[in-house]
């Protein structure tokens, strides 16, 4: 054992000094200016993606699993916990935070306008809103919307959305129809029309969202301008690698072989089975990066004579340029230029979700409510283990009293052969009992996790809204810090993000697609005109509702507030009520702005129109006569029936008071003969029964004596007739 340690000791020190003179013969050798710049480039990417790793990978994943619902063995509380569920809250809050944000951009069409600058008085508003034109018809074809809102969902789980803008090769395919020929013999066409197809390729800028695993950044810098430089890896087709070579735009590079081992700049880095074939790891930088390695003295891909100068070594001493690099395998170079941007900046564009002070990172839906994500999932965890307990079947057995090789089941309709009484050989039995406050305690963790991430339980809401529970003033109340948090993450995406990303897409629109009848060069900035999401936006609605019970109809207030809620809705008509509502509303305003009208005046008039309008004046006085006495009549007969109101009641009650009390002659004689009907039909009875037990007591003295039985002929007595005397008049009465 000590000697094949010894001699593993010897064979790593071995390899250590082999690795020591390659090193000391790479240093040796004269460097390419390619792999100079490789060298200088990869070695700061690397710390950077080391220090960036080290701080922010284990919570990244740990974010990552609680947002798509991935069980880990790294989110156990307790090594006993069997259960494998992750409750979908925090999940929820995600997807209203993002949702919040694409409604209240991208959910009404049209969310910017193209401004001109403050400094430019004599720009001309033409080009202005052609450019404007092109522009949005450019970015819905560039899925930008589509990539914003990737770029969102990286921001509400990482914390940190980031974007790139790559040039993009697009061919425009246009269909239109052939012209047929012409006879010159006849002047008549020759053939029919048919479709043609034409191409047509050109540069285009595009919006890609980069996922934080990809991106690195100077760990010094708090925002990509003031960073040294930025780096995108990711792995790339292999074909479009080959496409590039082919093009011009990549340096031929032998051996570049595919396969990417790290998986960390996989779409899912978590997965299983990542994918390792046809794709070329490639690191994008943009940055600085020093003049002499970006442009050697010898203008040729030669050798160096020496090694790299002691002021390109250092970032700080030699004068540093602008440039975009381009490395392959983190080892071959395939492209190095200085920034060709007319603006001169930056490619990327990032936005912190919530601001961590201090740090270009930032705080994400998931960093808020992981703590209270993980306390629910506990107690879920921990109910569902306790449930299996409480619901599966467990019993208790002799095992000495058991058959030989039994093997216990329990199943519908399964027979048991047992040596013995079954009663003392099996027992069932349970461990504990479910807690009856776990159910309120998942509740209380679950508001926990919308406390901290802002989100609004919209099925609790619902329940409010619909059994009355809360009313709008404590629902308002309720809303008005949610609306704020979401408004500020709102605000700082549109300043931080949208808007650059919008000017820097738009300056290479004007520099690489400019022409006739396509982008003018001029100065401009953008209006993002849709800054209100859709909670707010109803939050607000309600007001305005409130608000516009109380104004006085067709005056300009009231029209204002209404133009105001119409404005906030989503109908579809919404821009042809507005157009009607400003008209009214100038119609108003001119009658409010009209000078009074003094009631002395009185304008001179012929005597025929004087006559008319005397006449006007009298019909008019005799209508409003004539409504007055309708008025009265009217509130006489609403007294007498209000008073007829107040004495039914009582009315009512001596009605039930004496009802039954007194009957009508009819009534008295019907009751009276049931009643006598009744007393003969008992007499009827008696007089059945005592014949038959005369004749039974008959033909049991014959019976003894020998003698033939005496049939005893009885009677029966005629119905006696009943006097009815008659009611005197007037005895109901009494």
């Amino acid at each position: 054992m000590a000697k094949q340690t010894i001699q593993a000791v010897a064979q790593e020190a071995t390899i250590v000094s082999s690795d020591s003179a390659m090193a000391e013969d790479e240093a040796k050798t004269p460097k390419s200016s390619d792999a100079a710049l490789v060298e200088w480039v990869m070695g700061r990417v690397t710390r950077w993606r080391t220090q960036r790793d080290t701080n922010h990978s284990k919570q990244w994943d740990m974010y990552e699993r609680l947002w798509r619902a991935i069980f880990s063995d790294e989110e156990k509380q307790r090594k006993t916990e069997r259960s494998k569920i992750i409750s979908p809250a925090l999940s929820e809050a995600v997807e209203n935070g993002c949702a919040e944000i694409e409604e209240a951009v991208f959910g009404r069409g049209d969310f910017f306008d193209l401004w001109p600058e403050a400094r430019d008085t004599q720009i001309d508003r033409s080009a202005l809103d052609a450019n404007e034109v092109l522009f949005k018809e450019d970015i819905a074809r560039t899925d930008f919307t589509g990539q914003c809102s990737e770029i969102t969902t990286n921001g509400a789980v990482y914390g940190t959305g980031i974007g790139e803008i790559v040039l993009e090769k697009k061919i425009v395919r246009e269909i239109s129809m052939s012209v047929p020929e012409v006879d010159p013999a006849t002047g008549q066409p020759m053939g029919s029309p048919q479709p043609v197809v034409t191409e047509k390729e050109y540069e285009c800028p595009v919006l890609k969202s980069v996922n934080p695993r990809n991106f690195i950044i100077d760990p010094a810098a708090r925002n990509v301008e003031d960073a040294l430089g930025v780096a995108v890896e990711e792995d790339v087709g292999s074909h479009i690698i080959r496409q590039g070579i082919t093009a011009g735009d990549y340096k031929d590079v032998k051996g570049l072989g595919t396969g990417s081992p790290d998986v960390y700049i996989k779409p899912d880095p978590q997965g299983e089975n990542p994918w390792m074939e046809d794709v070329v790891p490639v690191v994008r930088y943009y940055g600085l990066v020093p003049k002499e390695l970006l442009f050697p003295k010898e203008k040729t891909a030669d050798l160096f004579p020496g090694t790299v100068s002691d002021d390109a070594k250092d970032p700080l001493s030699g004068e540093m340029v602008e440039a975009r690099v381009v490395i392959a395998h983190e080892e071959h170079l395939l492209k190095a230029v200085e920034n060709p941007d007319m603006m001169k900046d930056r490619p990327v564009v990032a936005y912190q979700w919530d601001i961590v002070p201090g740090r270009f990172y930032g705080r994400g839906v998931c960093e808020k409510g992981a703590t209270s994500q993980k306390m629910l999932d506990a107690e879920l965890r921990s109910r569902m283990d306790a449930l299996a307990y409480v619901a599966a079947p467990m019993m208790a057995l002799d095992a000495s009293r058991l058959p030989r090789g039994f093997k216990f089941e329990v199943y519908p309709g399964k027979t048991l052969l047992l040596s013995g009484d079954p009663t003392t050989i099996l027992k069932p039995f349970k461990f504990g009992e479910l807690d009856a406050n776990s159910a309120a305690q998942v509740q209380l963790l679950d508001s926990l996790v919308q406390r901290a991430t802002g989100s609004v339980d919209a099925t609790a809401m619902a329940r409010a809204g619909v059994g009355g529970e809360a009313r709008s003033g404590a629902v308002s109340m309720a809303l008005a810090p949610i609306v704020k948090r979401n408004k500020r993450t709102l605000m700082r995406y549109i300043d931080r993000f949208l808007v650059p990303a919008m000017r820097k897409l738009m300056a290479r629109y004007m520099q690489y697609d400019a022409g006739p009848g396509r982008y003018t060069p001029i100065n401009f900035r953008f209006n993002i005109s849709s800054t209100m999401g859709i909670m707010q936006r109803e939050y607000e609605s309600a007001n305005l509702v409130q608000l516009l019970n109380s104004m006085q109809p067709n005056t300009s207030e009231q029209l204002l507030i209404l133009k105001g809620l119409v404005a906030n809705s989503g109908m579809q008509d919404r821009d042809a009520i507005l157009a009607a509502l400003d008209t009214k509303l100038q119609k108003v305003q001119q009658m409010e702005q009209a000078p009074p009208v003094d009631p002395n005046a009185q304008p001179a008039m012929d005597p025929v129109t004087l006559m008319l309008a005397q006449a006007d004046a009298k019909l008019e006085l005799a209508k409003k006569a004539a409504e007055t006495a309708r008025l009265h009549a009217q509130a006489r007969l609403y007294d007498a029936q209000a008073i007829t109101e107040q004495t039914r009641p009582m009315i009512e009650a001596q009605k039930v008071a004496l009802k039954g009390i007194y009957k009508t002659p009819e009534q008295q004689i019907d009751e009276e003969f049931d009643r006598r009907m009744r007393v003969a039909e008992l007499k009827l009875e008696a007089a059945q029964i005592a014949s038959d037990e005369r004749i039974s007591e008959s033909q049991e003295r014959a019976a003894k004596s020998g003698a033939q039985p005496k049939v005893e002929i009885v009677k029966v007595p005629q119905p006696v007739q009943v006097n009815v005397p008659v009611p005197m008049p007037g005895a109901e009465n009494l």
